[in-house]
């Protein structure tokens, strides 16, 4: 009787261990988590349609792919024009700041691409790469749709 007190207690404080990561390998300092990266890039107010986030599936590189879709009776144009001014880009992607005749380096690269000519939908794609991250945002709304649908990917190497 002795004997599986001590066994069901060792096993309560391993068990309390491992859950709080003191007997489990040590964890990375990049926490992701799916509503983290998704709120950086949430247009206001908009209504969350859904999310996933996996393994990216890269060999020999720690990596996680996640994507999302957020919609908002906003215009088009309106949510262009919100994430041109949070990344601070014109709707070529050249950096705001720049003056005529100079060039400013970024950490970041972005491109903006209006795909709605002769369509019957406005279509959008905003592509933004950084070191360790590529962030996809298409903006959509075809005619006579009654909201706009902001489809977010991302892609995230969390290795050294």
């Amino acid at each position: 009787m002795f004997g599986i007190r001590i066994a069901t207690a060792a096993f309560v404080v391993l068990a309390i261990a491992c859950n709080l990561g003191f007997a489990d390998d040590p964890q990375s300092e990049k926490r992701v988590s799916l509503l983290g990266m998704l709120s950086e890039w949430q247009y206001p107010d908009s209504t969350f349609k859904g999310a996933e986030i996996s393994d990216a599936g890269v060999s020999n590189i720690s990596s996680v792919k996640s994507k999302a879709v957020l919609t908002t009776p906003d215009s088009v144009e309106k949510v262009v024009a919100f994430y041109m001014q949070k990344l601070k880009v014109d709707s070529s992607g050249k950096n705001l700041a720049e003056k005529e005749g100079e060039r400013i380096t970024t950490k970041r690269s972005v491109s903006i691409q209006d795909n709605s000519e002769g369509r019957p939908l406005k279509l959008y794609i905003i592509a933004i790469n950084e070191k360790s991250s590529s962030t996809t945002l298409v903006i959509s709304r075809s005619e006579g749709e009654e909201s706009t649908h902001i489809a977010w990917s991302n892609f995230r190497n969390d290795g050294p």
